[in-house]
């Protein structure tokens, strides 16, 4: 794994300097819930994975600065961190590893190390490195965990897209419109999706999101769209490698190739327009 990570990391430094003159950023998508112990994390990781199995290229990026779990579910070796980059000690291509199914991870600080800094411009240094791996990359999924912070907010900013995480159970309802409400900028339509977890069922989870966008709408004249769901299934976060990878056929495993699919048929249509539009700087310093 060491080997191969260290040929990653020197073919994407190659890659960097000399980037083809098309080349436009990956998209990037946020992967975000309202509280903790909606399996945030574990979805990224699993739907990074979905989506690569499908043809993506795949960036996972742990921006959970709280609480530092992709590198453990991914099972990449200790090393240079996010922490990192965001204090410019390293470069985005120094620091990314080979994860599952050939996803690229760039693993969190470790839980010993301090808070890193993490102000608006140390969050703008590390979106815009992001975009730099348009050559290599189609989508950076932004693991930016539970809570409702600044920082969180300024990655909601950031994004093309946001998955919110929630689960049936009422109080992850209530938190999940709370990060609707507060997050992002009034001034930026972010389009805002729920992945329901743990749902007994497709009406469970249809259930789940009526109440999150009914609420959305009514009081925040926000228009939000489901994603998809994935069951109550104990195998899901269970420890080793992801369920993507240890139990691909399952019914888990079934339900996230469809949320990939269809993100990938909707990113398709727009193909043309919103994700060619240039960037612009999403942070005040």
């Amino acid at each position: 794994m060491s080997d191969q990570a260290d040929e990653l990391r020197q073919l994407v430094l190659r890659s960097a300097l000399h980037p083809p003159l098309a080349a436009r950023p990956p998209r990037r998508v946020v992967v975000a819930g309202g509280k903790g112990g909606v399996g945030t994390t574990t979805l990224a990781v699993n739907l990074a994975i979905a989506l690569a199995q499908q043809g993506s290229r795949v960036v996972l990026v742990d921006a959970d600065l709280q609480r530092a779990d992709l590198a453990r579910l991914c099972q990449t070796s200790e090393g240079a961190t996010i922490a990192d980059v965001l204090a410019g000690r390293r470069t985005v291509h120094e620091v990314l590893q080979l994860g599952p199914a050939g996803i690229q991870v760039l693993p969190g600080a470790w839980a010993a190390e301090k808070m890193p800094d993490c102000s608006p411009p140390a969050q703008q240094r590390l979106i815009a490195e992001l975009d730099h791996l348009g050559p290599h990359a189609d989508v950076v999924l932004l693991d930016v965990g539970n809570g409702l912070n600044p920082i969180a907010g300024r990655f909601w900013e950031a994004a093309d897209e946001v998955l919110l995480v929630t689960t049936p159970d009422a109080m992850a309802i209530m938190d999940a419109y709370a990060a609707v409400k507060v997050l992002p900028p009034p001034e930026r339509k972010t389009p805002i999706f729920t992945l329901v977890n743990r749902a007994a069922d497709a009406e469970t989870a249809r259930e789940v999101h009526a109440r999150v966008a009914l609420a959305s709408h009514r009081f925040l004249g926000l228009r939000i769209s489901p994603v998809g769901h994935v069951p109550d299934d104990p195998q899901f976060a269970a420890a080793g490698l992801p369920l993507m990878v240890r139990a691909a056929y399952g019914e888990s495993a079934r339900c996230l190739e469809r949320i990939a699919q269809r993100m990938l048929s909707r990113w398709s249509e727009v193909s043309g327009s919103q994700l060619t539009a240039p960037r612009e700087s999403v942070f005040a310093a």
